[in-house]
């Protein structure tokens, strides 16, 4: 069963989206739905590269997850913590 969540888009995105939904006699949503997994099967080898960082991310530590969540350099997040070792080499 299909569950409602409002989505941002911007006014011309909108727009577009009901353009085209009435251009295909299809709903709004169905218009989303598709582009989105249309997004995602062109983007699958970026999005898979993204996990794999994230992946690695988890088990190198607080530091690493830190560093991935903000996108920042490990040795900065390290050098402001405090710690500059890993939990395996304590």
């Amino acid at each position: 069963m299909a569950t409602q969540a409002p989505i941002k888009v911007s006014a011309q995105t909108k727009e577009r989206i009901h353009y085209l939904a009435a251009l295909l006699g299809s709903s709004q949503a169905s218009i989303v739905d598709a582009a989105i997994e249309e997004y995602a099967a062109r983007h699958a080898s970026e999005l898979e590269a993204g996990l794999q960082r994230a992946r690695q991310s988890l088990m190198s530590g607080p530091a690493s997850e830190i560093a991935f969540l903000l996108d920042e350099d490990i040795a900065a997040v390290q050098r402001v913590s405090g710690r500059t070792k890993t939990p395996e080499e304590t």
